[in-house]
């Protein structure tokens, strides 16, 4: 018997990262890592800073996401992110600097908008860092 699958688009503000078939989804939320199969109830859920983990022909493929928003329906999923890396694609040097800088940032004193910007880009370094293995 032929494991069911849905049609899964991963997009960036970018790019077009995946689309086509996949048999499961992990992502991580809000509230904590969620997974997706075929014939999901529908619903919409924030997408947060972390590694995404997608089942295509019996692989598991990973990739780097920042914030976003994922829709899910019975017969497909669409993530929503404004930036998708390939754990290959991820200039760790420059990642661990973007994390420096936030991290100095957060010492200093900052209005409430610039602490909340600048813990979104400790968080997006952190995320590609751990992603990239290294």
């Amino acid at each position: 018997m032929a494991e069911k699958t849905f049609r899964l688009d991963i997009l960036a503000a970018d790019r077009q990262f995946y689309s086509g078939e996949c048999r499961h989804i992990i992502f991580p939320s809000i509230d904590g890592s969620r997974g997706v199969m075929a014939g999901h109830e529908a619903m919409i859920c924030c997408l947060v800073e972390g590694e995404i983990r997608f089942q295509v022909d019996g692989e598991w493929q990973r990739a780097i996401v920042s914030e976003g928003f994922v829709e899910i329906m019975p017969e497909y999923v669409k993530v929503f992110a404004d930036s998708i890396e390939k754990p290959e694609e991820i200039d760790v040097l420059r990642a661990k600097a973007a994390r420096a800088r936030a991290e100095e940032r957060l010492r200093q004193q900052l209005s409430t908008k610039q602490y909340l910007h600048t813990q979104m880009a400790l968080k997006r370094a952190m995320a590609r860092i751990k992603g990239s293995g290294q």
